[in-house]
């Protein structure tokens, strides 16, 4: 009687679990620029930051076009409010390091949307690689 009882325990936890998972997605969309010369094949790439032991997930990836610009759209399915970033490597004013500039930019809570297709897409303007961010780092395995 007693593993009966905890059968149905289990079982109710799994389900008020597996219904708490949720889909949800996010947009991004900008133009890299080095100065005032748009940068063509800049690596951006997508990233639900995961903390603990579960690694990041990658929604896209793209390089940007001849013009700078890129785009960018992705889902995942969570438990919590995922936690979107880009990531930019780039070699803007990179003289001496052999690994590219890495960028690591949060997208806001705003820009996260229920469901497969993000419903707003976060436009973060013309962005000049130029400038050098306080935890910017250095990257050669991306």
């Amino acid at each position: 009687m007693t593993s009966m009882y905890l059968n149905i325990i289990i079982l109710y936890c799994l389900v008020i679990a597996a219904l708490g998972f949720r889909t949800q997605s996010t947009s991004v969309k900008g133009r890299l620029v080095c100065g005032t010369v748009p940068q063509k094949g800049v690596l951006v790439r997508l990233f639900d930051e995961d903390d603990g032991p579960d690694p990041d997930d990658q929604l896209d990836t793209t390089y940007t076009d001849d013009d700078g610009y890129f785009e960018l759209a992705g889902d995942t399915v969570e438990f919590t409010n995922i936690d979107p970033e880009i990531r930019i490597y780039h070699n803007c004013n990179n003289y001496i390091n052999p690994c590219e500039r890495a960028w690591i930019i949060g997208i806001p809570d705003k820009y996260i949307s229920s469901g497969k297709t993000p419903k707003v897409t976060m436009d973060m303007g013309t962005m000049n690689l130029e400038v050098e961010l306080e935890d910017e780092g250095h990257d050669c395995i991306h």
